[in-house]
């Protein structure tokens, strides 16, 4: 089999970019390398069409190694994810919608990296645009109106890119900790039940791939930014360890207002005899 220097280059992108991927998620696909994928001659020129290469069909033994990649959340995989190696902006189209499939996850591997634009609908020009960032991997809802076999579009500078997507499946939401019912149990939450929570918020987010930072400063109510792709981890993580908690504390400070400048000032237990504790 003849191969380019640009056939080359694609290769060591997928396999350098597979390789080192400091994400592990839980998707439920057999574990196995990427080699035999790579190996098939799906990346040869031969397979080139239109601007990307010709789609791929991944079995699930040959998956894992691209969708732990990303970052989508936890999501279960419905079937087969479809792969893509392209040299700029590129669009795939998913199978047949399994019964009940109202997502799709869809992954994005870059070089260098860079932000592109996702869209997923009917046709190449429809749904709605969302940014991801290469090296990451987003969760879409897609609607009826998208039809049984939607068009994922990636629209990103001309540089190599690897995008999967499959049609996908969030997991459950669960419950409060016990932990947080605790927190709840007596109808005030305390500074220390408050820090508490967020503090198990902080690690369940970053079990789940996304670093999150508080900062030095203990403010009144602590206020974080989450990119799109922390989206799923941010409703498991806050609704089992902290978003009723929140809400108490909150309702129990009601001057100091999310975002405001009384809700980011140092807390003073001081001030706060009631719920100091």
């Amino acid at each position: 089999m003849n191969t380019t220097s640009r056939d080359d280059a694609l290769r060591a992108l997928l396999v350098d970019r597979v390789g080192r991927s400091a994400r592990r998620r839980r998707w439920l696909v057999p574990t196995i390398g990427v080699g035999a994928f790579v190996a098939a001659g799906a990346l040869t020129a031969g397979a080139l069409v239109g601007t990307g290469f010709l789609q791929q069909t991944l079995a699930p033994e040959d998956a894992t190694a691209l969708v732990e990649t990303g970052a989508a959340g936890d999501v279960t995989l419905l079937g087969a994810p479809v792969v893509r190696v392209s040299d700029g902006a590129t669009s795939l189209t998913l199978p047949d919608r399994p019964s009940g499939a109202h997502h799709v996850a869809v992954g994005l591997q870059c070089a260098p990296p860079e932000t592109a634009t996702v869209t997923v609908g009917a046709d190449e020009g429809d749904g709605e645009p969302t940014t991801a960032d290469c090296g990451t991997s987003i969760t879409l809802p897609v609607g009826s109106s998208a039809g049984e076999r939607p068009v994922v579009r990636v629209d990103q500078a001309g540089s190599p890119m690897t995008v999967w997507a499959a049609w996908a499946r969030p997991d459950p939401v669960p419950g409060p900790s016990p932990e947080q019912q605790a927190a709840l149990e007596d109808g005030v939450v305390t500074r220390s039940e408050y820090v508490a929570a967020w503090d198990r918020y902080v690690g369940c987010m970053r079990a789940s791939g996304h670093p999150v930072d508080l900062g030095p400063l203990q403010p009144v109510v602590f206020a974080i930014g989450i990119p799109v792709e922390a989206n799923q981890a941010d409703s498991r993580c806050g609704a089992s360890e902290l978003r009723d908690v929140d809400s108490m504390w909150q309702n129990e400070h009601p001057d100091a207002q999310q975002y405001t400048p009384a809700a980011g000032a140092r807390y003073d237990p001081a001030s706060d005899p009631r719920y100091a504790g």
